[in-house]
């Protein structure tokens, strides 16, 4: 059987209309769903992109151990595993994050090209940013990119760069007998600045209301008018779109082909982004290196569709599924043992009926934003050399760095960190959008949860100084 993954950056499971959403325009990905198996408690596991890619090549989390870091080139990952049952192996990406520098994400490929972020068109002369610096997550960058951005054709977008190369190779290869295609855009990752249409399908009167948000700085929402924020949350939106017509775009060749006969087609993300709800822009907090936000459904909660072959069509599932789930399912999709050292259990016996649920929690963590020469208090091996400027993410092992981790059952979602800081517990029936915290009504519920998040450190070998700081509520 063969396997084609595909992962798009920052793409919010709430913004699809296969998952309820009923103002965005998402109709080839709403289609792919139509004929697939809708997850609909899919969570993300180690935060945020490098760390998330970490827990699905290699089926364990890694929050608790390296972060944003480096694979090993010793670990075992799905793409080498399928090329020693005799795949041919092919990555196309353009998520720079995981190949370039010291990222070794491609080592396991037969095959991979990495469409550079960095090849623009030329720049619009004598153009005005319409949005003061103060307001973008990385000021020099966004003024410097504003000129080649707004100079984008729609067919240059990376999104449509990297599905077009990956369709493109299913022309030529589509007739080999066992293959696994990943692709990877970092789409829907801001800047947002898609085409002007896709702008005005959702906000097309804004001309002159206000500044044009479109590389938000990562803080509390009150620096932009309420304006603003509807126009910032219409350009993701038109992002959104935009992904979902160049994915589809992919799956329109996969079915031209013939493929969904004999291949099984999975597509996610690794995490959401803040929109204003909860008061935040943006994902985690630069604000402070010593603390991380704490990771709401809009973050923590992500899509996840997949199309087997022989397997139910038009199927939801409400089992609680995470990312280092995709390697042992793939596997078991192959034919392959599956390690008894992988944290991640195959979904196909949910499907096939033999199983209601593969665990009873979920767990969404990551580590707080280290700054540029600040000490991240995690000791790395020696092939974990970094730069200093790598943010580890990692679960931390000392008290003065906060690492907010999100445990939920499906029903109740606890967010935790150390005792001392003050946590949160939702019911998600009662209040999806996790608007009023109800711990102090339902302490046996947060401490049933916190027990299970501790025995789950435990088992995924944890450390004794991670471990003893989460040993009480």
């Amino acid at each position: 059987m063969n396997i084609i993954v595909i992962v798009s950056d920052t793409f919010r499971w709430d913004f699809l209309g296969c998952y309820g959403n009923e103002w965005i325009r998402t109709p080839c990905l709403d289609k792919f769903a139509e004929k697939s198996i809708v997850f609909d408690k899919a969570y993300t596991s180690s935060f945020p992109t490098v760390p998330h890619r970490s827990d699905l090549f290699t089926g364990r989390y890694c929050f608790h151990t390296r972060g944003w870091a480096p694979l090993s080139p010793e670990e075992d990952t799905f793409p080498k595993m399928l090329r020693r049952a005799g795949y041919y192996t092919k990555m196309v990406t353009d998520t720079g994050n995981i190949v370039r520098g010291a990222m070794n994400f491609y080592l396991d490929f037969d095959d991979w090209e990495h469409i550079s972020r960095d090849d623009l068109p030329e720049p619009k002369r004598n153009v005005k940013v319409p949005c003061p610096k103060y307001k973008f997550r990385f000021p020099e960058r966004g003024y410097k990119l504003y000129p080649h951005l707004i100079n984008l054709k729609e067919d240059e977008f990376f999104c449509a760069r990297t599905m077009r190369r990956a369709a493109d190779w299913l022309e030529k290869n589509y007739k080999r007998d066992d293959f696994l295609l990943y692709v990877d855009t970092f789409d829907s990752h801001e800047p947002w600045l898609p085409p002007q249409e896709y702008i005005d399908l959702y906000d097309p009167e804004y001309e002159d209301k206000g500044d044009v948000v479109f590389f938000p700085r990562y803080d509390y929402a009150d620096y932009l008018t309420s304006t603003e924020l509807k126009h910032m949350r219409a350009l993701y939106a038109g992002m959104v779109t935009l992904v979902d017509k160049w994915v589809g775009f992919l799956l329109d060749k996969i079915g031209e082909l013939g493929l969904f006969e004999n291949s099984a087609v999975i597509f996610t993300s690794d995490h959401g982004f803040y929109h204003g709800e909860h008061g935040r822009i943006g994902k985690h907090t630069v604000l402070n290196g010593r603390d991380n936000w704490p990771l709401y459904e809009e973050v923590s909660h992500i899509p996840l569709i997949m199309s087997i072959p022989e397997m139910p069509k038009s199927k939801r599932c409400d089992a609680l599924i995470q990312p280092v789930d995709i390697m042992a399912t793939i596997l078991d999709l192959a034919g392959i043992s599956i390690p008894k050292y992988l944290h991640g259990r195959s979904v196909l016996p949910i499907l096939k009926g033999e199983t209601s649920r593969i665990r009873d929690i979920a767990v969404s963590s990551g580590g707080p934003y280290f700054q540029p020469g600040q000490h991240c208090g995690v000791t790395r091996p020696p092939w974990l050399a970094l730069p200093p400027y790598i943010r580890p993410f990692v679960l931390s092992p000392d008290p003065e760095y906060i690492s907010h981790s999100t445990i939920t059952d499906g029903e109740w979602t606890l967010l935790y960190a150390t005792k001392g800081v003050h946590a949160e517990l939702y019911n998600l029936r009662r209040d999806p959008k996790q608007e009023n915290s109800v711990i102090s009504e339902n302490l046996e519920v947060a401490r049933r949860l916190h027990r299970k998040f501790y025995v789950f450190l435990r088992d995924i070998g944890a450390s004794e100084k991670i471990l003893r700081l989460r040993r009480e509520l």
